[in-house]
């Protein structure tokens, strides 16, 4: 079934965004050391709240494709970000 896309809310990859964001927040982070606090957890939950937002923004200049498309890479940048940086804290 197609449904009318009349708000970015409509569009799925922002509802699987804004919800992956959340259980980011609520669920990942606390599990985190302490000692991360100032630097991986803050950094973090800007990146993972960050990819809804810039959907969301994006999908306000549809009306502008190269506009559009850069805010949904942006987007995939920050969802790379967000995957990439629970493994580094086991880096250093």
């Amino acid at each position: 079934m197609n449904k009318k896309i009349k708000s970015y809310v409509d569009l799925d990859v922002y509802q699987r965004s804004y919800n992956l964001s959340v259980i980011v927040c609520t669920k990942v982070i606390i599990k985190l050391p302490k000692e991360e606090k100032f630097d991986l957890v803050d950094q973090l939950r800007r990146s993972s709240k960050a990819i809804p937002r810039l959907i969301a923004e994006g999908f306000a200049k549809k009306h502008q494709r190269k506009g559009f498309q850069k805010y949904l890479d942006d987007a995939s940048a920050e969802t790379n970000e967000t995957i990439a940086m629970p493994n580094q804290r086991y880096l250093f």
